[in-house]
């Protein structure tokens, strides 16, 4: 895991290039080889999004990146961090 700097989409419509500042995660794989990062990564990024409270990231460069500009309360994301070990297994 490691702390990045993001570009954010604005949005669609009339500002669908703009970008924002933004900080966030980048995830990837320990022990992976090169081969199997891909697979690893869509079973995290899919158990991040079955949670209760369903975390989107989208990968790219071989990581699967968490842009928290929009996280709001930061309490409800880490206390259901746990459960990834369970729906990782």
């Amino acid at each position: 895991v490691e702390v990045v700097d993001l570009m954010g989409q604005i949005g669609s419509g009339s500002l669908p290039v703009e970008r924002l500042p933004s900080a966030g995660l980048a995830l990837a794989p320990a022990g992976a080889r090169r081969k199997g990062q891909g697979h690893a990564l869509e079973r995290l990024s899919q158990a991040l999004r079955s949670m209760p409270m369903p975390v989107i990231g989208r990968i790219s460069e071989d990581r699967l990146l968490l842009d928290l500009r929009c996280l709001e309360n930061v309490a409800p994301f880490v206390a259901q961090l746990g459960l990834l070990k369970a729906a990782l297994a």
